[in-house]
Parts: C-alpha cells; sequence; structure tokens
C-alpha cells in the first residue's frame, strides 16, 4: 500500500510540474515584459555604405516592436532582409530585455547606369540598387533604353561586363574613355579626344581591342587623325578622319 501511494504521489507531483511548467511558458510568450521595445539596425564593419535606403532596412525591421522575444523567428527575417535588393547578408539578434540588434552587409555599387536622364547604382550582378548618382564610381554607363528602372531590375549584364572591361583595358592603348553608350546591344565608346569607337555587340572584345589597336597604329603611321572608328567588321575596321569630306567612304584598315 506505501509503494502505490508513493507512485501516486509521484504521479500527482510530475502534473503539478507539467502545468506549472507549461503556465509559466505561456506566461513567457504572452507576458509583454518579453516584447520587443526597441530595433536598432547597424552597418558589418566589413561592408561598404549603403546604396540603398536604409529606410527599407527598418521597415522590415520594424514589425519586431511588441513581439515576444521568444515568438521570432530570426532566420525567416534574415532571409527576408537578404531578398531586399542591395543587402547582401544580415544578422538579427533579439534579446530579451527587449532589444533587438539588425546587422547588415550592403552590396558594393560597380557603376553608374543612366536611363533617360536618371542615374542608378547597379551591382555586379546587374541589379538596381537605387536612384542615385555616385561620382567616386570610375565606370559610367548611358543606356537609350526608353524606360526608366526600378530597384531590384536587372540591367543588361553583358553590357556591364563589357563596358567595365574596355574602362580596365583602353588605356593601355592610350584611349581614355569620356563617355560609354549602350543603345541596341552595341557598345559605343567616346574616348577623351572626342573620337567615337563603335564596338557593336559585346563579343570578341579582346579582337576588337587588337583591331582598335592596328587602327591606331596605322592612323598614327600615316599621320592621321581619327573621328571615328567601326570594329564591327573586326576582320576589316574601318575609321573616319577629322578632315574626312563628309561623304567620303570610310578608310579601311590597310595590311601591313
Amino acid at each position: 500500500m506505501t509503494e502505490v501511494r508513493a507512485s501516486l504521489f509521484t504521479k500527482v507531483m510530475s502534473l503539478a510540474i507539467a502545468a506549472l511548467t507549461a503556465g509559466l511558458l505561456i506566461w513567457l510568450l504572452n507576458s509583454p515584459v518579453f516584447n520587443v521595445r526597441d530595433v536598432v539596425v547597424h552597418r558589418a564593419d566589413s561592408s561598404p555604405p549603403p546604396a540603398v535606403n536604409p529606410a527599407a532596412i527598418e521597415a522590415a525591421a520594424r514589425p519586431l516592436v511588441g513581439i515576444s522575444v521568444f515568438r521570432i523567428d530570426t532566420a525567416a527575417l534574415q532571409q527576408k532582409i537578404r531578398n531586399l535588393p542591395g543587402v547582401a547578408d544580415a544578422l538579427v539578434h533579439v534579446r530579451v530585455d527587449g532589444r533587438a540588434t539588425v546587422t547588415v552587409a550592403y552590396e558594393a555599387p560597380v557603376a553608374n547606369w543612366i536611363v533617360r536622364g536618371q542615374s542608378y547604382l547597379v551591382n555586379a550582378s546587374g541589379e538596381v540598387l537605387a536612384e542615385q548618382f555616385e561620382p567616386e564610381i570610375p565606370l559610367t554607363i548611358e543606356d537609350a533604353s526608353p524606360n526608366g528602372l526600378e530597384s531590384g531590375a536587372l540591367v543588361n549584364v553583358g553590357a556591364l561586363y563589357a563596358a567595365h572591361q574596355l574602362q580596365s583595358n583602353l588605356p593601355l592603348l592610350r584611349v581614355i574613355p569620356s563617355r560609354i553608350r549602350y543603345s541596341a546591344g552595341r557598345l559605343i565608346v567616346v574616348d577623351h579626344a572626342g573620337r567615337e569607337l563603335d564596338f557593336g555587340d559585346t563579343a570578341h572584345l579582346d579582337a576588337k581591342l587588337m583591331a582598335l589597336h592596328a587602327v591606331l597604329e596605322q592612323a598614327n603611321r600615316l599621320g592621321e587623325r581619327i573621328a571615328s572608328v567601326d570594329l564591327r567588321p573586326i576582320e576589316r575596321p574601318t575609321y573616319r578622319t577629322v578632315d574626312a569630306p563628309p561623304l567620303a567612304k570610310s578608310r579601311e584598315l590597310q595590311d601591313p
């Protein structure tokens, strides 16, 4: 009989402890004491300055206020913030004292992409980060597309890569780009001397750069001043001189 009473006592105590634990859990989940009261957004130490409007990050984190710290799905919120244009990574940390910290690493813009007079910052993947012009970014591309862009839209990444390649390699030929235009699949560079260099599409840029080098060498040898170069026929590029008559044909590159 003693053993039965002991067993019954143990069961009663177990049920009491379970009920107490459940009650404590319900209190923890619903008590306003553990609600988030303050959200702070920080930029990661290794992150470049944000190209996107920080208000978009704050808006994504604002719904945390008033929610119990024990109910917050930090993984889901981190993914939501990572999906915002211009965000490379995000870390959400919530403390039981009601404070939440969002640490964000931003993507770096690599080019100014201009459409219809409006400049956009784009990242290396061609994603539009913001409507903004950053003069410290050396690469600017003027796009003749008729429609503007929105944050998160994608520009032609092939043209972006090709423009970067030209920006980097043309100075090796003593050609300094002052404007890079993209229109209907064609890249046209206007250099520091006002010469217009038509590279056509973004394919075979290395071959086109070699052809341009040959054109420049020939014009220098002949004492000619170039006004424009058409590199679309890679095998037979043509160029016009500054003093060429308006209706004269462009000169072809001569075989050495």
